[in-house]
This record gives structure tokens, sequence and C-alpha cells, in this order.
């Protein structure tokens, strides 16, 4: 409000200076501006002075004797003026009275009324100009001056006549009539069903110098607006943002908009036709979208794809999408593929593609940019795209990749050009689960109170700017993902990619047992610990304890640090470990430090153990390394590092398929990242032989988060007391106060654990004699009249408590001795591989006769299909058996490697049946069938090409023959004449053979 007082004074007084045409009307005017400004700051800089029933009133014309003293009063005030500088340098003597004092002049600017007048000229006139439309109430006005259309020109023009009535304003695009606004005073509720715009567009009269563009039931005007002038705020639609409405349908409803459509964009949303987009979409096949000249996407990639599009046509006003696809899945492959059909149909006229990663705006760019999608031709080489650099897009470009941070910059901070709200029609969002959160407890009574940024993070902030649809991809969503983005519209689990053979599964972990991460670190009572203070960084010795202290694995890295405890774990690493190899391993860290000592003693023991390592092999990649995005890429694509430690950075967005290695050696208490942490190894990479991947846990991760659900806090610890207790003197509702006492006494309940001796002298001083304990029960049962009076008297405690008692950062150096205890794989329930093997065979028993696909294996394996195998797959997983897990158990117990799969396990531990692999199996059907009848060269060429399918997807009916690969070359019928009509019979003897004992 404040610094919209100031550009209405500012631009009045440049046209006066520069062009000589204001009117002594507008002088007046903004003479009222001015004093609203002297009233803010007074009341801002002058203590507890209230001037708030001031009112403004026009002062008298005056005589030159009365000017001439006026004049003496104004070299007065200069003198003042001086005065008043000095007062307010003393007022801003620290960080927090600044903050303080900005927070009260923000209080006070929000009780600045205005009129309609006043917020047509000062806010929605602004508005509109920034937008791109001609707009100055005094002179673009029919009404008071006669303003017509031009041709050429954008022009809104107030106070056009609507029959008897005028509207605010009429949005012209040339000649065309496109919109209709109705503007309310700017503390007014807006009439957020557009029911006086609606009047306006019933009533307008045919004109011969304008052009009406249709009539829509009994409306003539297409677009239809009504606003205050303020900002949007969720929490409060009803007195804020730009109520917009299409009433070219009678389906559409009115929403609010964060900000005008500029006149290019109005225009473009009246030619663009969704629905003729949406039958495009429907009719245009996904084919070149899986030809291997292409993308080469897979079926699920394509149901990603269909379900994103089914929304867009059927729930367009949603205007949301979520996909769900877990890590490795290849979700950047799906939305370039997904980005290319709705360009191509016209369904959007750009797409924003948002990231909060330069990392992964580059990875999606280039995907984009390289990647062949139909006719041998990248999305890049058919369609225009711009780069991050670029901070507006080209009005012929349809795709722009953007990072959250440098459009927060553009939107909010007013770096580079204004960018309006149809610059996007589409955002797609990566890594949707990030930082995207609303604190949806603010209300009425807070508005006034705090500032919207308070509650809504920069990152919403920036989704929902932008008139547009939003589609939000991620592997973790979390619960604010959904309320954002809706429920997903399609869900591809990690479980579900690893028995559809698109993602690799992980082994059963090896638990690093250690005598200090199971017992803890302990001190007894009467020892003295040392702390290091990463202050001074120097290691100081502590008091003897009165009661013992102990840390629990949790703690290791972070609270407390241990050597000993490195050193063993990173010992046992080292006999797993190969820094030479083809298998990449990724370490993740507690913190920086951390980080520095992992690998330093990674070098140690590989040397000790005599092998030697080259100097890029191990490395950090961390954010505070030099240029770690290119060390991210030589990760993925070079032989070095092979071996790399990280804290948060690489927890995310990164593809490298040759990671082999997960090592847990920091305790994390989101399930979303600790998911991630694991998605980093789950991706194919059949070029090293990768068939699983390997977790080595030294801190008991995966067993502490297999259950793991979030707590939300009281209050947000980032609020100061005096913060808290400067709020508590604007606010009136009772219920608002009272939950503002909630959050201070929150907050005393954090500090309390950190008081010492001293704290707790100088907290009684200040509270005359009083502890913390027994103020938060006074506050607990302090009357609401009572509270802000309590709070204002302990102002001094306030300002001691936010500025001498906070958690010093140390760290306890413990020396205690460790060694490994046990290094165990985690089976489950089960304790031993021996025993999960049983564990398995008595499911079997119990359930072979009621799970008709096991009751098939057993008894008729050729009848067996590939989306009963898949459901099947499905439910042992739930219960814990797989592949991976049988095979690891296997070998351990019978000391043999073998690569066995299901159906295998499944006849061997219920039939007796020895077991074999899958390419055994398979092998020995086709020699049988070979064996049994005279083939000719073409029809072994195909049997050839049959045991390969079979080699890759276990299973081979006649409906596969009509599917890719088979397809291409003709399908079943082409098939079934060179095996002269007995095709259907080779399938049924071949699957026989199979199984044959």
């Amino acid at each position: 409000m404040i610094a919209d007082i100031f550009h209405t004074v500012r631009i009045s007084g440049n046209k006066a200076s520069h062009n000589g045409t204001n009117t002594s009307a507008e002088a007046l005017f903004i003479l009222k501006k001015i004093f609203s400004l002297a009233k803010w700051f007074f009341e801002t800089y002058n203590g507890n002075d209230l001037i708030e029933n001031l009112v403004y009133q026009l002062p008298p014309n005056k005589s030159e004797t009365e000017i001439s003293i006026l004049t003496d009063k104004v070299d007065e005030i200069t003198i003042q003026l001086e005065n008043y500088e000095l007062k307010i340098q003393a007022l801003n003597v620290s960080e927090a009275e600044i903050k303080s004092r900005r927070e009260k002049a923000q209080f006070y600017a929000d009780k600045i009324n205005l009129n309609e007048y006043d917020t047509r000229i000062q806010l929605i006139d602004v508005q509109l100009r920034a937008a791109g439309w001609e707009c100055d109430t005094d002179n673009i006005n029919y009404k008071n001056k006669k303003t017509l259309p031009e041709k050429g020109k954008n022009k809104a023009i107030a106070e056009w006549p609507c029959g008897t009535k005028y509207a605010d304003y009429a949005l012209f695009i040339g000649t065309q009539l496109y919109g209709l606004v109705e503007a309310k005073k700017y503390n007014t509720d807006i009439s957020t069903n557009l029911r006086q715009s609606k009047i306006y567009s019933e009533n307008i009269l045919s004109q011969e110098e304008i052009v009406l563009l249709g009539q829509w039931d009994t409306y003539k005007v297409p677009f239809l607006y009504s606003t205050n002038g303020k900002k949007y705020i969720e929490q409060l639609k009803t007195k804020s943002g730009i109520w917009f409405q299409d009433i070219r349908k009678s389906t559409n409803r009115a929403y609010a908009l964060k900000g005008w459509y500029s006149p290019e964009g109005l225009k473009e949303l009246y030619n663009r036709d969704s629905e003729a987009a949406g039958e495009k979409l429907l009719e245009s096949d996904y084919e070149y979208l899986t030809s291997p000249s292409g993308l080469s996407l897979r079926d699920y990639q394509i149901e990603a794809i269909k379900s994103v599009e089914k929304k867009i046509i059927e729930f367009p006003d949603d205007k949301r999408a979520l996909l769900v696809m877990a890590t490795g899945t290849g979700k950047t492959r799906t939305i370039n593929g997904l980005i290319y059909r709705l360009i191509k149909a016209n369904r959007f006229k750009r797409i924003l593609f948002l990231t909060d990663r330069k990392l992964l705006a580059t990875q999606a760019r280039d995907s984009i940019k390289e990647n062949k999608v139909e006719a041998q031709q990248s999305f890049g080489g058919i369609y225009q795209f711009d780069d991050l650099g670029i901070t507006k897009p080209d009005s012929e470009s349809r795709l722009h990749f953007a990072t959250v941070q440098s459009m927060v910059k553009r939107l909010f901070y007013n770096e580079g050009e204004p960018l309006t709200v149809d610059t996007y029609d589409c955002v797609i969002v990566d890594e949707a689960h990030r930082g995207y959160q609303l604190d949806k407890d603010m209300n009425e009574d807070d508005f006034g109170i705090r500032n919207e940024d308070d509650y809504v993070a920069q990152y919403r902030k920036v989704l929902d700017y932008f008139d547009a649809f939003k589609v939000g991809m991620t592997a973790t969503p979390a619960h604010h993902t959904k309320e954002i983005f809706g429920e997903s519209v399609f869900n591809y689990s990690y479980r579900q990619a690893v028995v559809d053979g698109n993602l690799v599964d992980h082994e059963p972990p090896f638990n690093i047992s250690t005598v200090l991460n199971t017992e803890g670190i302990t001190w007894e009572r009467g020892e003295k610990p040392q702390v290091y203070d990463a202050e001074t960084g120097e290691v100081t010795d502590l008091e003897e304890l009165e009661d013992e202290l102990k840390f629990d694995v949790e703690h290791f890295n972070k609270q407390v640090l241990n050597d000993n405890f490195n050193r063993v774990v990173v010992q046992e690493l080292v006999k797993s470990l190969d820094p030479e190899g083809n298998e990449k391993t990724i370490i993740f860290a507690a913190r920086d430090s951390h980080a520095d000592t992992i690998i330093n003693m990674l070098g140690e023991e590989f040397e000790k153990i005599g092998v030697d390592v080259h100097e890029k092999a191990i490395q950090k990649i961390t954010g505070s390394v030099y240029d770690n995005a290119q060390l991210t890429r030589d990760f993925k694509n070079e032989r070095y590092p092979n071996i790399v430690v990280t804290v948060d950075l690489l927890t995310t967005g990164i593809d490298v398929p040759s990671i082999c290695n997960i090592v847990f050696m920091r305790r994390v208490c989101s399930r979303i990242l600790y998911e991630q942490m694991m998605g980093r190894a789950t991706r194919l990479c059949p070029e090293i032989g990768k068939e699983s991947f390997k977790i080595f846990d030294a801190v008991r991760l995966y067993e502490a988060l297999k259950d793991y659900t979030q707590i939300q806090t009281v209050g947000n610890p980032s609020y100061t007391f005096q913060q808290l207790v400067e709020e508590t003197q604007r606010i009136s509702d009772e219920q608002r106060l009272y939950k503002q006492v909630e959050q201070i006494i929150a907050k005393l309940q954090r500090k309390s654990r950190n008081l010492t001796n001293e704290h707790k002298e100088h907290i009684s001083y200040h509270t005359n004699g009083d502890s913390i304990e027994g103020l938060i029960e006074s506050l607990k049962t302090a009357a609401s009249s009572d509270i802000k009076k309590t709070v204002e008297q302990l102002s001094s405690l306030w300002n001691y408590l936010d500025t001498k008692v906070y958690k010093k950062y140390s760290q306890f150096v413990s020396t205690h001795e460790d060694e490994v205890m046990e290094v165990t794989r985690g089976y489950g329930n089960a304790a031993k591989p021996e025993d999960y093997i049983e564990e398995f065979k008595k499911f079997l028993q119990e359930n072979g006769n009621t799970i008709v696909a096991i009751n098939v294996i057993c008894n008729k394996p050729q009848e067996l299909d590939r989306k009963s195998l898949k459901e099947l797959k499905l439910l042992l997983d739930e219960k814990g058996f797989n592949e991976t897990s049988l095979n690891t158990a296997w070998k351990s117990t019978k000391n043999v490697d073998i690569a066995a799969d299901i159906i295998a396990y499944i006849r061997t531990l219920s039939m007796g049946i020895d077991l074999i692999t899958p390419q055994e199996r398979v092998q020995k059907a086709i020699s049988k069938l070979k064996s049994n009848h005279p083939w000719n060269a073409v029809q072994l060429k195909w049997i050839d090409r049959f045991e390969k399918q079979l080699m890759a997807e276990t299973i081979l009916t006649k409906q596969d023959l009509d599917l890719r690969p088979f397809v291409d070359e003709g399908g079943f019928i082409r098939l079934n004449k060179i095996f002269n009509s007995e095709l259907e019979e080779l399938i049924t003897e071949l699957n026989r053979e199979l199984y044959s004992a």
C-alpha cells in the first residue's frame, strides 16, 4: 500500500515536471495522498501516539500573507526533519529494532482506507498499465472525456456506458470489446459471483465506434472482472485478488487471478479452442512415442501421459494433475512426450518447466533438445524454446525452462521485465514434493498482524501466480503435494517397477552392528565429557556430570563425534567396495565435516589393505565443493569418481545408473528424503551387468524408517518472542489471542530446555522473582483481558530470551572405543537366510490352494499368463518375498550363486524340483522343441526369436505375437503361415516343455 502511494505521488510529480499537464484537481488528490503518508510515518516512528481518527480536510484558499507565513513554516519543518533523521538513526540501532519497525509500518499501512476512486487511481490503474493496457481513470474516461477505442491501441477506458449504468473499466483491443471491470473500494468485499459485471455485459449497447465480439446467452462481453486492488490471498478469498469469469460457457466458474491478463494474452485466450485441442489429443495415436527411433516410451509411461491428458480434457477447471512415478522410471522422458503432445495439439500456447535446481532444469532441457520425438526430430528441432538464462520468453517460444529462485526474483523483486499471469498457461513442476507449503492457519484476524510472506512459501507463490494448468511430478508425494496438485492421476510405484523389470531391487541390507551403534555412547556420572565449540574451534572439558549422559546412534556425527565409530564402519566398507570397479557407490554423511572424515578414512583404510586408489576415485560432492555440477557430471559419465560422499546435494535429481551401493552413515527423519536417497541406486544398468543394488546401513536407518510418520509442531520456532509479543498487541479476536499465547508458551517450553543457572537468575530478575515454569502457568490461566498487559510488561524478558538464551552449536567429543560386533542381512521378520526360505515354503503350503496363480504354477504352468504372474509377484512382494531376497538367502544357505525366478522357487519349494535359472529352463525347452520336429531354416530363425523373447519376458502366448517386436513383422497371422498354420500347437508344446520334469 505505502509503495503504491509513493508510486502515485512520483508519477504525478514526473508528469507535472516534464509535461506540465497536471490539473488542480490532481494536485489536491496528491495532497491527500501525502497526508496519508505523513500519518503513516508518524504512527510508525513516533512510539505509541496514535492518530487513527485524524481525518484529512481540504485546506481553504490562502492569501499572500498566509502563504508567506506557510513558507516560513516549511523552513522550520525542514530543520525538524533533520532532527527526525537523527531520531530514525537512533531507532534503527539493531536488526531486531528494524524488523519490529517494519512490522509496525506494515500494520499501520494496512489501516489506510481508500475510497473507490482512490483505489482505481492508486492501485487498479497502475496494475492495468503494468499489464500493457493504456489506463488513466481521469483522462482515458468515456463519461468525462468521451474517450473512444482506437485501432492499434489497447485501452482500459474508465466509466464506459452500459445502458443507464457505467462499467468502471472497459477493456478494448483496438475497437473490439473484450472485458468489463467492476472496481470496489480497497477494504470492501469483492462480488465473487461478478453479478454487477454480468449486468454491465447484458446492458452494453452496440455503437458504431466499437465491435462486440458476439453474444453468449444474454451476455455481450466475454470476459468479466471484479477487484478491490488487493493482492490475492487464498485464506481471504472474497477480500482480495482479481476475480475473473469467462462467460462464454455457462458452466465456467469465476475464480481469482493474481494479476491482469495482457492484451495479447486476453486475445489468445479468446481465440484458444480447448475443446478442439482435446479432440485432437484423443484422436492422435501414441505410436511415435513408443518407436525405437523416437523416445521409445514404455507402456506405463504412455499410460502416465494418457492420464494427464484425460484430466486436462475432462476436468480443465481443476487446473492441476499429479504424476507419481518411482525414481528411475523415466519421468523426464515421459514429460518430454507429454509436452510435445500438448504443444502439437495446441492445447497450451507456452509451458513453463520449473525446477528448484539448475542441474534438474539442465537435464530436462538436454532431454528436450536431444531426444527425437517424431520423424527423427526433437522438440527443439520443431518448436522454439527458451533456456534458463532468458528472463522473459519470446512471443514465439512454446517452452521455457526456469528455476523457482529465478522466477521469484522476476515476479516479486522486479528483476527483468514484468511477467503477466498469462505468460504461461501450463506449468510443469519437477520434484513436486519439495517446498510448496502453505500454512492453512491464516485467517482474517491474521491479516494486518502478519505479512502474507509468513504464510505462503515463495515456491507456492510462483505456482499460484500464473493462470495455468499445473502438472506436478514426484516419486515421493508428501501431504502438501496432494493439497496443491490433487490426488495422483497416475501412480507407478517402485515395487511395481521392480516386478515389471524396469528397476532393480535391493538385496537384503547389510546391517553393520558395532558396540557403539548398538549400545550408544555413554558418559557415567562423575565423568567430564569434552565438547567441541564450532564458534572457537576449541575442545574444552565440561564439569563433572551429575547424571548419566547417553547418545544413541541417531545423534552420531551430529551431536556427538566419535572417530572410532567412523573408523570401524569404514574398515568394514573397504572389504566390499572397489574404487576401481564399474559399480559406483554413494555414501550419505551427517554433515560436511563428517564427509571429510569419511573421505580421509577411506583413503587410509584402502591403503592398509593394499588397494591403490586413484586420486580422483573418491570424492566429496556437497554444496561447499567448487564446481560440484561438473563433479556430478563426472560421477555419471566418467570412470572417476567411483565412490562419492555427500550430505544433501545428491539426494535427488541425479541420474547415475551405475550406482550399485548405497551407504547410510547418517540418520534422517524424513520418509521422503530416505526414499529419495534409496532411489539413487534403483536404475537399470545392463552394460555393467547390474541386477540389484546393495545397502550398507551403519545407523539402522532402514529399520528406523520402515513405518515412519511425520509430526507437526505447534508454533514456528523462527518467530522471536519480540515478534510474537508485538503481534499480540494488534490482535482483537479472543480465540486468535489464545492461539498466540499458545505459540509463546510453546517457545518458552523450548527455551526452558537450554537454561543454565545464570540464565535462571536473569529470568528471575526480569520477572520480579518468577521462573519460566511459573510464567508458563500464569500465561495458561490468564484472562484474555490481561494477556496483552502481561506480555507487554515483560518486554525486557523477551529481549533477553531472544538475544541471550540460545542453543550454542557444539558437539560432544567421544573417545569411546568401538568394534564391529557382526554384519547381518535384513530378511524382514526372519533372523537368518534359512529362516526366510522356510517362511516362504510355509507360506506356499498354506496358500497353494487359495492363491490361484500358485496353484497354476505347480499344476498347469503352461496356462500361466503375464497378468496373473505380475499380480502374484506384487502380492508376494507385499508379504516380503521377492526374487532378489530369495536369491541372496539361497546363496547364503546353499553356498550356490543362482539367479532363479519366482516360478522356479515356487516349484522347487512346493514340488521338490531342482532349482534352475530361467535361462536354463528356456534353453532346455527350446532344445527339446527343436529335436522333436524337422524345422526349416526360416522356422528355426523364428524359434530362436521365441527363445530370446522368453529369456526377457518368461511367458509367450498367442496374444504376445500381435505385440512388439513381433507385430512389426506381421504378427500372428504371418507367423502362423510360416509354421503351416500350426503356430498355436507349437506355442502349447513349447510351454509344456518349459515345465516338464
